[in-house]
């Protein structure tokens, strides 16, 4: 008997980053520690070390442009662009310089003595989204000191069909593996918002990080699985659990082939309907998969990703080019354009932002924080209205939370529009403005808002947050994450009838408009445009094709009456369950499965 067939089965469980399930054989990757030379040089040698670190730098940001340019999807190319301007930043680069000609250091005892002081300063951090950016900076000089050291960190390049095992993973190594053919990500460290979760959420890999004691587990052979729905690993899986994913693979092919082959019919019940259904985007490369997707055009464009990762302040000029492009490729379709959502957890080196803030999430942030910075905000709306010539652009103001906030927000569009006049440039004169309702403020009052916009768009994500006083990031208080609880349906049903009373369209772009669970419930309180990740697009349009308007609104009003979260979701799911069994195995969060093995 092979040592793989008498090893036991083992579950681990850790944090869900990336919907799907994979199987196949582990494949263990076991990164070791660059050994840096504490080598002090003369002072003579001085700037040959200087220009060893220079010319180090330019390889590396080549070797990340490799990499990237081999890519054809888009957020994950944001993220490598993103760690190329980290190898340009100034503080890095002339700390470093400073150790080399004042104390006399080797170019990688520099290098390791300049990050290991970043990392110090982001592991004090109490945001957790800088914490995630230590491994960032880390796996960069890792890659660096390589360079200086003239090795070439080479890709990983793993079986196709295997599941990467690691204790945490670089972008650049997680890109690769999408072309290696790798069917599921497992690492010991790593979070929800770690870019290495983000890209393979991106590049559709199922994947599972933070699971304790992996390495010291998993054998490079090993048969494993990866629930990225349910945040499992599961080592040497019994035959009745192989089976079961075998069905359910030929089960989700099949329905697979089939909702994508109706993809860019429109979402319509039987009973005439129609219910539009959006993208959401972050990046402009990211459309042409929106679009493949059946996506009806963008519900919400995050243009916050424009200031990300740079060293100078985008100009009026790059949002009008950024916002023209996007409309192109997004014609005849409109596309909403959310104003920078800044701060909290989206936070850029382009503006200050007040260390001592306890709750950034409450804080300065999005439009507060746009009104703040006056110039940097005008310089956006201009772009936007010059942009809007080219096709049906939207302009939609986030995180609003009274009429004076919305009204100080138009007031700047107004400025915005006198300025380009005053020039001489031209803008479209009819660009419809409207809201994110993030907040139970803005919810109460959607009646008093509507009147001054000309769409709301509510965002559940923030708005559950918000409304049920729980941390989204907080495991310990998930159990209260509730998107069915009396408050929220409340809240989601009081928006769309104020829209339905002042003739306005109310679109909803949160995770519950991707989760084919809810689909029924939102459409029934009124919610005719739904905005999600471009994958989910063609489930939620075949299950709205396959109902009815008036049974929607029946369940809906059903959920109303619910006293608590526990009896909206029995009612719901119920209902649910028993009309679309395969929507909900094959879309409701469980993305895409994918299955390795010695046969493929």
């Amino acid at each position: 008997m092979s040592d793989r067939e008498a090893r036991d089965r083992q579950e681990f469980e850790g944090v869900a980053a990336s919907p799907g399930i994979g199987i196949g054989p582990a494949f263990v990757v076991d990164r070791r520690s660059i050994q840096v030379p504490h080598t002090r040089i003369d002072r003579d040698q001085v700037e040959a070390e200087q220009i060893r670190f220079h010319e180090s730098l330019v390889s590396t940001r080549q070797q990340l442009e490799t990499i990237k340019s081999r890519l054809h999807h888009g957020e994950h190319r944001q993220i490598l662009k993103a760690q190329q301007m980290m190898l340009r930043d100034p503080d890095l680069i002339q700390r470093t310089e400073s150790l080399i000609r004042d104390e006399l250091q080797c170019a990688e005892w520099a290098v390791a003595t300049a990050t290991d002081e970043v990392l110090e300063m982001l592991d004090q951090a109490d945001n957790e989204y800088f914490r995630e950016r230590g491994s960032d900076i880390a796996f960069l000089a890792e890659r660096l000191l390589m360079t200086i050291q003239g090795e070439h960190p080479g890709e990983l390049l793993p079986p196709r069909g295997s599941i990467v095992v690691a204790h945490d993973l670089n972008p650049a190594d997680t890109a690769s593996l999408y072309r290696a053919g790798v069917v599921g990500i497992a690492t010991v460290v790593g979070g929800k918002t770690s870019h290495s979760s983000i890209m393979a959420r991106s590049l559709q890999i199922p994947a599972v990080v933070g699971v304790d004691g992996l390495i010291q587990t998993i054998n490079s052979g090993d048969l494993v699985i990866v629930d990225g729905v349910h945040g499992l690993i599961i080592v040497e899986p019994t035959p009745a659990e192989l089976a079961g994913l075998e069905g359910e693979q030929a089960r989700y092919d099949a329905f697979e082939l089939r909702v994508q082959k109706d993809r860019a019919f429109k979402a319509v019940t039987d009973d005439g309907l129609h219910v539009v259904t959006r993208a959401n985007l972050s990046i402009s490369e990211d459309l042409a998969l929106a679009i493949q997707f059946g996506a009806e055009g963008v519900g919400l464009y995050r243009s916050e990703y424009l200031f990300m990762g740079r060293e100078k302040m985008p100009t009026e000029l790059e949002h009008y080019k950024d916002a023209k492009r996007v409309l192109r490729k997004a014609a005849p379709h409109p596309v909403v354009y959310r104003t920078f959502d800044l701060g909290s957890d989206k936070q850029t080196k382009l503006l200050s932002f007040d260390e001592r803030e306890v709750n950034p999430a409450m804080g300065m942030r999005s439009l507060r924080l746009a009104l703040r910075e006056r110039d940097m905000f005008l310089a956006q709306l201009r772009g936007l209205l010059r942009a809007a010539v080219h096709g049906p652009l939207r302009i939609m103001m986030p995180f609003v939370s009274s009429l004076e906030e919305l009204e100080a927000g138009l007031q700047a569009l107004a400025e915005a529009r006198e300025q380009l006049q005053e020039a001489g440039m031209p803008q479209s004169e009819d660009v419809p403005v409207g809201i994110m309702i993030e907040t139970p403020a803005a919810a109460m009052t959607a009646d008093i808002l509507a009147e001054r916009v000309d769409f709301m768009s509510i965002g559940t994500n923030d708005l559950l947050q918000y409304t049920l006083a729980i941390d989204r990031e907080n495991d310990d208080v998930q159990y209260l994450y509730q998107p069915l609880h009396p408050a929220v349906i409340r809240l989601v049903h009081q928006v769309a009838e104020a829209g339905r009373k002042r003739k306005i369209p109310v679109s909803l772009c949160g995770e519950m408009a991707a989760d084919p669970r809810y689909t029924w419930v939102l459409a029934g309180l009124g919610i005719r445009e739904m905005s999600m990740h471009p994958s989910a697009i063609p489930v939620i349009k075949d299950l709205i094709r396959r109902s009815s308007g008036e049974d929607m609104k029946k369940l809906a009003a059903q959920v109303l009456k619910a006293r608590s979260a526990f009896e909206a979701e029995r009612i719901v799911f119920e209902t649910m369950h028993a009309r679309f069994p395969e929507h909900l195995d094959h879309g409701g969060g469980s993305g895409v499965f994918r299955h390795g093995g010695e046969d493929e």
